[in-house]
């Protein structure tokens, strides 16, 4: 892999415009391994411009140029000479198909995931599925190639590491991701700022949206999984994103049940379903419908709409 990181260092070394993106409702580790990046390039005085489809949730208000993602499309009619897309397993997750037909040729994608389910679809691909997060392989690329993090940068890729661990909950926590979080926060990285903005940063909204789902949880005991849904009602004049985080919470918090799975209506006239599990590859059950993720925490999107029965949620067209 070091060698891949060493071919990405030079091919940024002699970009003159890069373009970042990452998935769309860009999580803690999305952003974290993003902004490191973006930070990195600023510095580097490159012509970077970060992208992403849906704007930063507000809780990550505190990493340093969150404020200069764009929702602009028409940044899609400008050429670059490289594209770096982050913690995406396919370039769909980014909602960017139907806009990178308008990119000028010439440019390379460099992907950097840490998705067992990635599809391999850059020129560059660093894709580690031992790692933790997407912020952990943006770690060692730093590192590989002798970069100097700075506590800008350790405050992004600690967000990223902690999120997707779940603060270090998950089966993805290792001996090298509780040392690289050490080393970051060594580097400066802001914890309590992120500890505050992460695990304590619920609204009343919040709560109470979480109540009407927790409400619903139902048990299917011949698969052994817990399910929910989020109707597109239910979030009607509410600030977006209070859901996330759902999947995480009920994994971590029900005992006795072994997978979770967490179906939100989307305005597309989609269903997108997250799944979690302590057991159970549940990446094999998201790739059957289109999806990918990792073995204990998976997600996919379909089109159709939910209907509440007696034995759960379905999905009917």
């Amino acid at each position: 892999m070091d060698h891949l990181f060493k071919q990405l260092h030079q091919a940024i070394r002699q970009a003159d415009r890069i373009l970042l993106t990452m998935h769309q409702k860009p999580d803690g580790d999305a952003l974290g391994a993003s902004s490191a990046m973006f930070n990195w390039l600023l510095r580097e005085n490159k012509n970077v411009t970060a992208f992403c489809v849906d704007a930063p949730a507000r809780m990550f208000g505190y990493l340093d140029n969150i404020h200069r993602y764009t929702q602009d499309p028409k940044i899609f009619d400008q050429p670059y000479d490289l594209m770096i897309v982050l913690d995406s397993g396919d370039l769909r997750v980014c909602g960017i198909t139907d806009l990178l037909p308008r990119l000028p040729a010439g440019y390379q994608i460099a992907n950097l995931d840490h998705h067992l389910t990635n599809t391999r679809y850059g020129h560059f691909n660093l894709v580690m599925p031992e790692a933790s997060s997407a912020s952990e392989v943006v770690f060692h690329f730093f590192e590989t190639n002798n970069i100097f993090i700075d506590a800008a940068m350790a405050t992004s890729l600690l967000t990223g590491v902690l999120t997707d661990t779940n603060n270090f909950s998950t089966s993805s926590t290792s001996a090298e991701s509780l040392q690289i979080a050490s080393r970051l926060f060594s580097a400066g990285a802001r914890y309590h700022e992120i500890a505050q903005r992460i695990h304590n940063y619920q609204s009343v909204d919040t709560l109470k949206l979480w109540g009407k789902l927790l409400s619903r949880l139902n048990h299917n005991a011949k698969y052994d999984m817990a399910t929910t849904y989020i109707l597109l009602e239910d979030l009607k004049g509410l600030p977006p994103g209070l859901e996330d985080g759902l999947a995480n919470f009920l994994s971590s918090m029900i005992s006795q049940v072994d997978a979770i799975m967490v179906l939100k209506e989307l305005s597309t006239g989609e269903v997108k379903g997250s799944l979690r599990s302590k057991t159970r590859d549940v990446s094999k059950l998201a790739q059957r419908l289109g999806g990918g993720g990792h073995k204990l925490a998976a997600g996919f999107t379909v089109k159709g709409r939910i209907k509440v029965t007696p034995q759960g949620p379905q999905i009917i067209n």
